[in-house]
């Protein structure tokens, strides 16, 4: 059953972990989540984890945790999503008046979570969790994520805080607004920030990951990236008109010189018939295949959302109510499709 605070003045606040191949780190976790919730007065928590496919016993040992907390409660996926549709999952799920969403890992320290109910309770309708530096980052990560915010600060839409993560706490309000995106190819603190509330920062410092290997891969963070630049910004199909007029005006000008110069100076400018063509044909297929990649980042994400799929499919609720699997059924939450079985 969900937790029901005795007073309806005290607020219930939801704490969302994405789960995969993290089943060592899990009851500490716990533990460490009881410990920084239990210093928060008057407020009622609950905690939802959302099992990813993980291929390990993580599972097993949330199933463990949860009989015998039940405000300890799993959304279990079918298979591996990615963290972004997790953390989804979990929000679609949450019934608190607020969000907190922490990964597993314990990089994101459970001991912030006072300051940032504090600033909610200020006034505060998003906290970002801002990591101001990290253990034992390798150097080609910290490097990449440099990279990444210095461009889409540049080239995004929507305003990025820079080295923010997704250890945050989104309000009701916030929730309510997000589950109504249907977008599948999704970053999630990229939809929070594009919904545009109130927000306010808190800053830290993520401890090294005290087991298990990083979720993410170079490769899954490399098309993270990707999609995000596509998602948030148009900028990257407008540079391809801007490189083909570029590319097109250039590519005139050296082949009217290459004709025009041996008019001058014969024995200097000597360009036979195939050099010319050459540097037409370079410039030409350099413009179309630009576009045309640039293009099929686009194209793909048009095609993912046209076959409309659900956004998720779960494979079993524990310790959710009835009335909460209906509530989030009716709302359509998950592209109002999403499967679930068993509670």
């Amino acid at each position: 059953m969900d937790p029901v605070p005795s007073d309806p003045a005290i607020p219930l606040i939801s704490v969302v972990v994405p789960v995969y191949r993290e089943a060592r780190n899990l009851e500490r976790l716990v533990e460490e989540l009881t410990r920084a919730t239990g210093s928060v007065t008057a407020a009622e928590f609950e905690f939802i984890f959302v099992n990813d496919g993980s291929p390990d016993n993580s599972l097993e040992v949330l199933k463990t945790i949860t009989a015998r907390r039940p405000d300890c409660k799993i959304v279990d996926l079918s298979r591996n999503f990615g963290k972004e549709i997790a953390l989804s999952a979990g929000v679609h799920y949450a019934s608190g008046d607020a969000v907190i969403c922490i990964d597993a890992d314990l990089q994101h320290p459970p001991e912030l979570i006072p300051s940032m109910v504090q600033a909610w309770r200020d006034g505060a309708e998003v906290v970002l969790g801002v990591r101001r530096s990290s253990e034992k980052q390798a150097i080609a990560r910290r490097l990449g994520s440099s990279v990444y915010y210095w461009i889409m600060g540049k080239i995004a839409d929507t305003t990025v805080v820079s080295h923010s993560t997704d250890y945050r706490l989104i309000s009701r309000g916030v929730i309510d607004a997000f589950n109504q995106i249907g977008e599948r190819q999704r970053m999630f603190r990229g939809l929070v920030d594009w919904l545009g509330f109130k927000r306010v920062q808190v800053e830290f410092d993520a401890p090294a990951r005290q087991h298990g290997e990083p979720g993410y891969s170079y490769a899954k963070l490399w098309k993270l990236a990707m999609s995000s630049f596509v998602a948030h910004s148009l900028l990257p199909l407008r540079f391809v008109g801007y490189l083909g007029v570029a590319i097109t005006l250039t590519s005139f000008f050296l082949l009217g010189w290459m004709l025009i110069a041996p008019l001058f100076s014969p024995a200097s400018f000597v360009y036979g018939p195939l050099a010319k063509v050459v540097v037409g044909n370079t410039f030409l297929i350099g413009i179309v295949l630009t576009a045309l990649g640039v293009m099929s980042l686009y194209i793909a994400k048009i095609y993912a959302e046209v076959l409309d799929r659900p956004l998720y499919a779960i494979r079993q609720l524990v310790n959710f109510s009835i009335e909460r699997v209906r509530v989030v059924k009716a709302s359509g939450q998950g592209s109002g499709r999403t499967r679930a079985s068993g509670q």
